[in-house]
């Protein structure tokens, strides 16, 4: 009984595994289209660690 329920109790942890690593943005930032994306200060540069894309049109982490 044991290792007929193995396989399944191994897809549920890799599936909650899966969805805690995609959500690696640091804070303030939000996960778009598999980038961390911040809106651009109207008057300033991005913050550090983030460089703004013009074809996105916001600033981009890493």
């Amino acid at each position: 009984m044991l290792f007929k329920c193995t396989w399944l109790l191994l897809l549920v942890l890799s599936l909650l595994a899966g969805a805690f690593a995609s959500s690696g943005c640091p804070a303030g930032y939000n996960a778009e289209n598999s980038r961390c994306t911040i809106e651009r200060p109207i008057h300033g540069s991005c913050p550090p660690g983030s460089t703004y894309q013009l074809n996105v049109g916001k600033c981009v982490h890493g």
